[in-house]
């Protein structure tokens, strides 16, 4: 197990493990019974997995049942990188940006993210990314649901469909077609696995 915040549900930070996610994540990946393969596409390979094998399924799921019922609308976003020469761009992580005459969402740099890591605070140089948002095509890595009326009572239907599967758990914001914060989605998985796995 990996050692998550004791207050889950009193501190400011649910959900984020106290070790960070990459250490969340090299632990669990750790397990004698997994094995990792990369760069298989999951649609070109899934007449190979066996029919009682447990699949988690955390893509978009209009695309696992090949937009039977139409494409979903999901935004994506676009990050463009700019290394400046100063030592602090905007004194946070992340800034938000909602004014209408603004036309990105956020801007992020780095280095704030780790405080305790003198030699990055300090440095004469820092990197940013500004973030666009903007409507995702069919080729485009989707990360928000768009959540019209429309979109809902479409992925009504998928949601059905899903419920015929059986060894397929749809989870994370593609699988439910949900807005979800990590606090959030780690919680899910951790349910998910206490009651259906």
């Amino acid at each position: 197990r990996t050692n998550y915040n004791t207050n889950y549900f009193d501190d400011p930070w649910q959900g984020v493990p106290v070790e960070g996610y990459y250490s969340l994540f090299q632990k669990m990946l750790a397990h004698p019974n997994i094995k990792i393969e990369t760069g298989i596409d999951f649609f070109e390979a899934k007449d190979q997995v066996p029919e009682d094998c447990q699949i988690i399924y955390t893509g978009p799921i209009d695309r696992f049942f090949d937009y039977k019922f139409g494409n979903l609308n999901w935004r994506t976003l676009e990050f463009y990188p700019q290394t400046l020469p100063m030592e602090d761009f905007q004194g946070t992580a992340v800034m938000n940006y909602s004014e209408k005459s603004v036309p990105y969402t956020r801007i992020h740099e780095f280095k704030h993210l780790h405080p305790e890591r003198k030699k990055i605070v300090e440095c004469k140089k820092t990197t940013i990314f500004v973030e666009y948002s903007k409507e995702a095509k069919q080729d485009d890595d989707p990360y928000y649901p768009v959540n019209t009326e429309k979109d809902k009572e479409m992925y009504r239907l998928y949601e059905q469909e899903s419920k015929k599967q059986k060894n397929v758990i749809f989870g994370g914001r593609l699988g439910s077609y949900r807005y979800r914060d990590m606090d959030d989605c780690i919680a899910a998985a951790i349910a998910t696995f206490e009651t259906k796995i």
